[in-house]
C-alpha cells in the first residue's frame, strides 16, 4: 500500500479544510495517509518533536505540502518546518519521494504562485519528485493559471 503524508500548516482553519479534502482523496485512492498538521509546538518549542515527525515522514512514499498563502509566499510556520527538515538534505533521506502542494488564499490569484515556488524549491532541494496538477482546463481555458499545485480560492470573510 502506498504511504502518503499531508504536512501542512493552517492558521485560521481554512487551509485545514482544504487539507481534509486532499486527505479524503488520498484515502479514496486506496493509500494510507498520515495527517501531519504542523503546529508551533512541533517546530519551535520542542525540536525533538520535529525529529519524531521527520522520522514519520521518512517512512512515507509521498508527501503533500500545504499552506495558506501569506504575503505572496508560504506561512512562516511552514518555512520553519522546511528549515527543520534540513538534515534530510544532507542524507538525501527524501530522495525520489513524490511531492505535491496546495495553498489557499482569499483572492483568485492571491500570489499563490509565490507559495508554489517556495514549496517546489524546497522539494527540488530535497531531491524529491514534484508532481503538478496538469492542465485543469475548463472550456479550453485554465481559469486559475496554476499548474504547480492545487490553488484553493477561499471566500473572503464578511465584515
Amino acid at each position: 500500500m502506498t504511504k502518503v503524508a499531508a504536512a501542512y500548516f493552517s492558521g485560521s482553519g481554512t487551509t485545514s479544510t482544504t487539507a481534509a479534502s486532499v486527505i479524503e482523496g488520498v484515502v479514496a485512492a486506496g493509500a494510507e495517509i498520515l495527517d501531519a498538521r504542523i503546529i508551533g509546538e512541533d517546530i519551535i518549542e520542542d525540536q525533538r518533536q520535529s525529529d519524531q515527525l521527520a522520522t514519520r515522514l521518512d517512512e512515507r512514499d509521498a508527501i503533500i505540502f500545504g499552506t495558506p498563502t501569506f504575503i505572496g509566499s508560504v506561512s512562516g510556520q511552514l518555512k520553519t518546518f522546511f528549515d527543520a527538515m534540513a538534515p534530510r538534505w544532507f542524507t538525501q533521506k527524501w530522495r525520489n519521494k513524490v511531492a505535491v502542494g496546495f495553498t489557499a488564499s482569499s483572492l483568485a490569484a492571491g500570489d499563490k504562485a509565490g507559495a508554489f515556488t517556495a514549496i517546489s524549491a524546497f522539494v527540488m532541494q530535497m531531491d524529491m519528485i514534484w508532481v503538478g496538477t496538469g492542465a485543469g482546463f475548463q472550456e479550453n481555458m485554465n481559469t486559475n493559471g496554476f499548474y504547480l499545485g492545487l490553488a484553493q480560492l477561499l471566500q473572503p470573510r464578511s465584515s
